[in-house]
């Protein structure tokens, strides 16, 4: 966490964003807004259940977006608490039409591939969320440096860098509430990598406002 509220200090400090616009020859910034659910906290063991993802450029106007709920190898390993953030249901994955992870992959692989540089990966938890992606692509032959740039953005690390410290039980609710920002639906059934993804971009555009984002 310390490593992440350093790297979000030195790149407000530095304006990076806003030096690298000024290059007439530099590629537009890209971001991607990332969420993942899983059956648990292990990504050696446990797996991506739904990937829901936003591009947005450096001025938060959104790109793009991709969804997908994916079919787990090992759906036995499901964590209960993890089931009850994510209803996760094989049967119900199926009658969604959820991906096998080869195939989530390739299509995630193939929207990537359209763009001219590779996105910033932002997310709630970076860690969490980077660590489970990059084994997905393991998996499946694929690098996940290869698809998002080095630098990976911690967004709780990026508010408590401009000095939003929730200090409540619940981080998340609590942190939402200092930037009025409605939370993340706690029902199992609507708690996916899209809601996920649309929590964070709103952060986000709260944090843009105060001046803390760019």
């Amino acid at each position: 966490m310390q490593y992440f509220i350093f790297l979000t200090a030195l790149f407000l400090s530095n304006n990076l964003l806003s030096e690298a616009s000024k290059e007439p020859t530099q590629l537009p910034v890209i971001f991607a807004i990332v969420d993942v659910e899983t059956t648990g906290l292990n990504p050696n063991y446990n797996e991506i259940i739904d990937i829901g993802l936003i591009l947005i450029d450096k001025d938060l106007n959104e790109i793009a977006r991709f969804n997908s709920k994916v079919l787990p190898l090992y759906p036995q390993r499901i964590n209960s608490e993890a089931r009850k953030i994510n209803g996760f249901n094989l049967i119900a994955w199926e009658k969604e039409n959820a991906l096998s992870g080869e195939e989530a992959t390739k299509k995630l692989i193939t929207f990537l591939s359209k763009l001219e540089r590779k996105p910033y990966f932002i997310a709630f938890n970076s860690w969490f969320d980077s660590a489970f992606l990059s084994n997905l692509f393991r998996k499946h032959d694929y690098r996940f440096d290869h698809w998002f740039d080095y630098k990976v953005f911690d967004i709780p690390s990026m508010a408590m860098a401009c000095g939003y410290f929730p200090e409540g039980d619940n981080f998340n609710d609590d942190l939402a509430k200092l930037l009025n920002v409605t939370p993340e639906t706690k029902n199992p059934l609507l708690h996916t990598g899209e809601s996920g993804v649309n929590y964070n971009y709103a952060i986000l555009k709260s944090l843009k406002k105060k001046e803390c984002f760019f």
